[in-house]
């Protein structure tokens, strides 16, 4: 298994949310999309087409090694926090990335 994707791959994952970050929405300068593991591959996670996702250097570096889900939990986290320290805060806070109103979302 290459260790990193294949260009075709990259070209591919990239054009899952037209160029742009598929956590954020942010378009990166270029050279700065970066594709990452939905799955990471520390974790098991291969370089398949459904396994990954255009990312801009910060949400990817965020993002870690935590898989879609986690990474959801741990932002979900972040922005509660940031709320609540601003006095916000409702009931319901729900964490949807970018991507994920895409034709082909991903159930993680």
């Amino acid at each position: 298994m290459p260790r990193s994707p294949r260009k075709n791959q990259w070209h591919r994952a990239a054009a899952k949310c037209e160029g742009r970050c598929w956590y954020c929405g942010k378009i990166p300068e270029p050279g700065e999309l970066t594709v990452d593991h939905a799955k990471p591959r520390s974790r098991g996670g291969r370089n398949f087409d459904d396994n990954l996702l255009p990312a801009c250097d910060y949400c990817n570096n965020l993002k870690s090694n935590l898989t879609v889900s986690e990474f959801r939990k741990f932002v979900k986290v972040k922005v509660i926090r940031n709320l609540m320290t601003l006095g916000y805060f409702g009931p319901q806070v729900r964490i949807v990335f970018f991507g994920e109103g895409n034709e082909n979302p991903f159930a993680y």
